[in-house]
C-alpha cells in the first residue's frame, strides 16, 4: 500500500461499492468547505443511502502508516469528533497496522467499527488464485523515417517556412496539428496511427521477428494536418513512414496479496491480489483481483495510478 493512503482508500472504496445495495452512493476524498470557502475537512470514504424512510450516512477513515506503528487511541478520538461533528450514523476506522489496545478500548466504547488490511502469504490465496504473473504482449511501433510531402497551392515563402520547420524537429517535436480537434502530434504518433490503421499489421510479428514496414499516409480534409509557420499554416499532403514493429513480451508478477477483514474478529470481508505496474498508453495502470468472502465473487480490474506513483 502507498504510504499517503490514497490506494488504501481506494480498496476500501471498491469492495463496500460492491457490496452494498443499489441506492447507496460511495465518493472517497470527499472535501468539505465552510461558507467562506476554506477547506475544513476530507472524508476519506463517504457512504449515503436510504433504507427504508431513514438516510444512513457512513464514514470510513483509512490509515496506511507503516512507520508509524499501530493506530493510536487518539486518531480514534478524531473519528468520534468527526462523527459528532458531521451527523455520521456510523465511523468505521481501517489500519493497515492494527490498533493500539487504547485504540480498541476507545472504539469499543464510542461505537467504532475497527477494520483492518493485512498482508498475506500467497500460498493462503491457493484456494481461488491460481497464477503467480501474467503476460503482457505489447505491440510496439518503432519510426526509422518519414518523409513529409507538403501541399504544392501555398505560397512558396510559406513552403520554404514550413520545411524549415521539419528540418529541425525530431520524431518527437509536435509539428503537426489538426485543425479539426486542435490537437497536436509529433511524427512518431502519426505513424502510430497509420499502423493502426492497417488491418492486421502486427499479424506473424513475434517476440523475436520484428518486421520492416513501409506506409504512405494521404491526408484529406477530414483528417488532415498542417505544419505552422510565422507566415502561416501549410497543409500535409501525405507521409511517407519507414518503420518496424515488434511485439515485447513482459511478466507482470503478483507484488501483493491482502485481506481486509474485521479486526476483532478477523472475519474476512475480502481478498485480493495487486500486480506489478504497467504502462500502458503512458499511462500507470496495475491489474487487480478481489475476492468478496461472503459471496466468492471475483472481480479482475485494470486501475490507474496517480502520477507519482
Amino acid at each position: 500500500m502507498s504510504s499517503d493512503g490514497k490506494q488504501l482508500e481506494s480498496l476500501v472504496a471498491f469492495v463496500e461499492e460492491k457490496l452494498l445495495p443499489l441506492g447507496f452512493t460511495v465518493k472517497s476524498n470527499e472535501r468539505v468547505f465552510n461558507g467562506d470557502g476554506i477547506q475544513v475537512a476530507e472524508f476519506d470514504v463517504e457512504i449515503r443511502g436510504k433504507v427504508g424512510s431513514t438516510t444512513i450516512a457512513w464514514l470510513i477513515e483509512c490509515r496506511d502508516r507503516p512507520g508509524h506503528g499501530a493506530a493510536p487511541g487518539s486518531w480514534i478520538e478524531q473519528l468520534v469528533g468527526r462523527k459528532n461533528l458531521y451527523g455520521f450514523n456510523k465511523v468505521t476506522a481501517v489500519s493497515t497496522t492494527g490498533f493500539a489496545p487504547g485504540a480498541s478500548t476507545s472504539a469499543k466504547r464510542e461505537g467504532i467499527e475497527l477494520r483492518e488490511v493485512k498482508s498475506l502469504d500467497p500460498s493462503e490465496f491457493a484456494g481461488w488464485l491460481h497464477i503467480s504473473d501474467v503476460r503482457q504482449i505489447k505491440q510496439v511501433t518503432d519510426l526509422k523515417r518519414a518523409t513529409i510531402f507538403l501541399s504544392p497551392t501555398e505560397p512558396e515563402k510559406v513552403i520554404q517556412a514550413a520545411t524549415a520547420v521539419i528540418a529541425n524537429a525530431t520524431g518527437y517535436d509536435e509539428i503537426l496539428h489538426s485543425p479539426s480537434s486542435g490537437l497536436a502530434a509529433n511524427l512518431t504518433q502519426a505513424f502510430l496511427i497509420a499502423v493502426q490503421s492497417v488491418e492486421a499489421a502486427f499479424d506473424g510479428v513475434t517476440s523475436g521477428q520484428p518486421r520492416k514496414i513501409q506506409l504512405v499516409a494521404n491526408y484529406s480534409d477530414e483528417d488532415r494536418y498542417v505544419i505552422q509557420t510565422t507566415l502561416g499554416s501549410v497543409e500535409v499532403a501525405q507521409i511517407k513512414f519507414l518503420g518496424e514493429l515488434r511485439v515485447k513480451e513482459i511478466n507482470i508478477p503478483v507484488i501483493k496479496t491482502a485481506e481486509y477483514r474485521h479486526a476483532e474478529t478477523g472475519e474476512p470481508i475480502s481478498q485480493f491480489a495487486a500486480f506489478a505496474p504497467q504502462s500502458i498508453l503512458e499511462m500507470d495502470l496495475a491489474l487487480e483481483m478481489h475476492r468478496m468472502a461472503e459471496s466468492g465473487e471475483t472481480y479482475v480490474i485494470m486501475r490507474r495510478l496517480p502520477d507519482d506513483v
